[in-house]
């Protein structure tokens, strides 16, 4: 009997209380449906709040934390929301109001003293960590890669156009000789005028060449080889 006595005055208590809290500005609704509204009197909602909300704690769904510590976001502002610091390599403290994101990240993007660094994000591509390859395990940072490139150009034959029937004169040094001192031994089979003469005729005709290109390699590059682009700020939770 007690117990039931205790029990009714809790609950007149409560609404007591409850009926105080209406009262201020109509602060706190509860329907029939089971909706309460804090600063809104018609809730549609299980909890529907008129304003902002500020907990000492994470929000939870049904399946963990909706924002945990550690989640990065690209942001287009210039100034970190509430409880996100941009992700430009500064130090903060370990035991501080970003300790919940040390627990998460720890020292992995550098230290200093008693203070932990979040990861240096500005200008950089963020591709995802491969577990078990070192060359692209969580927290590392890279470069361009170098590499080559292998262009293999294919042989041509090419030719030249066909000219009209022409002949070709001897040239000069053809028949310009001196004569040195003493007797010539030589026999002079041809008594013309070997100025006028030209080679025979060869007819109309055409030259082939061949140009054949070897596979050639690049060298290493590392130049910037991006699309279309936008700059934007990474914050990160904590």
């Amino acid at each position: 009997m007690r117990y039931f006595v205790r029990l009714l005055l809790i609950v007149h208590l409560f609404l007591i209380v409850l009926t105080r809290l209406t009262a201020q500005n109509n602060a706190i609704h509860i329907q029939q449906t089971g909706n309460v509204g804090i600063g809104t009197a018609t809730p549609e909602e299980k909890l529907q709040v008129d304003g902002n909300i500020k907990v000492n704690g994470g929000i939870m769904d049904q399946t963990g934390l909706i924002m945990p510590a550690g989640a990065i976001l690209p942001f287009s502002g210039s100034v970190p929301p509430p409880g996100w610091v941009f992700c430009n390599g500064n130090a903060y403290s370990k035991t501080g109001d970003q300790k919940a994101l040390f627990a998460v990240i720890g020292t992995m993007y550098g230290s200093d003293g008693d203070k932990f660094r979040v990861p240096d994000l500005r200008g950089t591509f963020i591709m995802g960590a491969m577990p078990g390859d070192s060359n692209d395990s969580l927290s590392r940072r890279g470069s361009a890669d170098l590499h080559n490139h292998t262009v293999s150009l294919q042989s041509k034959t090419a030719g030249t156009a066909n000219s009209v029937n022409h002949s070709h004169k001897f040239p000069s040094n053809w028949y310009n000789r001196s004569l040195a001192d003493g007797k010539y031994n030589g026999i002079d089979i041809h008594s013309g005028n070997i100025q006028t003469h030209t080679t025979q005729d060869a007819g109309s005709h055409s030259h082939q060449v061949t140009v054949v290109f070897p596979d050639t390699l690049s060298g290493n590059s590392t130049g910037k080889n991006r699309p279309q682009w936008a700059a934007l700020n990474y914050i990160i939770k904590y």
